[in-house]
């Protein structure tokens, strides 16, 4: 059942007559006839008598009419009330991999609205080969990523928001806890490891050369980068990940290793030309963090 049935049934019930109803709609006889057809067989009903001199509608067409009206109407509303709720909207879609990048985001997105009012952003949190397949269909806008040489054949365009430093992370009441900095060498004890792919690949080289020297024991391996940080909070290791801009503020320890260059951090898009919501969004990000 569609729309333009109930429109043509709608119309054939208040003139008794196809010609003068398909003249109101303005198609043809036949189109008119076939919409009603066309529904009542849906429907499993006659609703008009047809005869060669007029037509009248049945007890079912007759109370079949309230509905009609109800759901055009209804059809009628919606189509409405979005048109005018969305024709001038203003969409972005942010791709994001971790709680993190997720935490950079609220003054940006604050600042972009009061910019453009009628945005309606979007955030999508999903690992980091699935969220390039999505930029490459052009289904985000932008992403969060690191520029490395295994990410040369990435979609889209690079541009660099900061150099982020690798640190070890661990949680207050650790022994590395309280040191100004560290080197690979010092790096001892339990270690927490994340699956490949879900950091830089920089990090997840380093991580597995140190954890080649330990026990078994001693490693912990997780899926991805919340689950590295539930870990470290319970106390059972420690980890290294890149030191994004705030993460000092969720309650742990991130001390800077010594004697590694840090990981360039920043956005991957497909192009600012004639979306001025983007190029704004990436302006206001150059300047949050440098900043923070």
């Amino acid at each position: 059942m569609n729309t333009v049935q109930l429109e043509c049934f709608l119309a054939v019930a208040e003139y008794l007559n196809f010609s003068r109803a398909a003249e109101s709609l303005k198609i043809t006889q036949p189109a008119v006839s076939h919409q009603i057809t066309s529904l009542e067989d849906e429907l499993g009903a006659r609703l008009f008598i047809r005869t060669s001199k007029n037509v009248t509608l049945t007890e079912a067409g007759f109370m079949f009419m309230e509905d009609a009206s109800s759901i055009i109407k209804i059809a009628s509303s919606a189509k409405n009330r979005l048109g005018a709720g969305f024709n001038d909207s203003l969409f972005l879609t942010i791709g994001c991999h971790n709680q993190s990048e997720l935490n950079i985001l609220p003054p940006v997105i604050e600042k972009l609205v009061k910019q453009f009012p009628t945005l309606h952003p979007s955030i999508k949190l999903i690992p980091f080969k699935s969220m390039a397949n999505l930029l490459e269909e052009e289904r985000i806008h932008v992403m969060f990523g690191f520029h490395q040489e295994e990410m040369k054949g990435m979609p889209g365009l690079f541009h660099e928001l900061g150099k982020l430093p690798v640190s070890c992370v661990c949680s207050p009441d650790h022994p590395y806890a309280g040191r100004g900095s560290l080197s690979v060498r010092e790096l001892q004890g339990p270690m927490i490891l994340c699956e490949p792919h879900r950091l830089p690949h920089s990090i997840e080289q380093l991580q597995m050369g140190i954890s080649t020297a330990r026990h078994p024991s001693q490693l912990y391996f997780v899926d991805g980068y919340e689950s590295i940080l539930a870990l470290v909070r319970s106390g059972l290791g420690f980890s290294l990940l890149p030191s994004y801009p705030g993460c000092e503020g969720n309650g742990l320890r991130y001390v800077p290793v010594t004697g590694i260059d840090p990981v360039v951090f920043g956005l991957f898009h497909k192009g600012l030309k004639g979306n001025p919501v983007l190029k704004e969004f990436v302006r206001i990000m150059d300047h949050e963090i440098t900043t923070n």
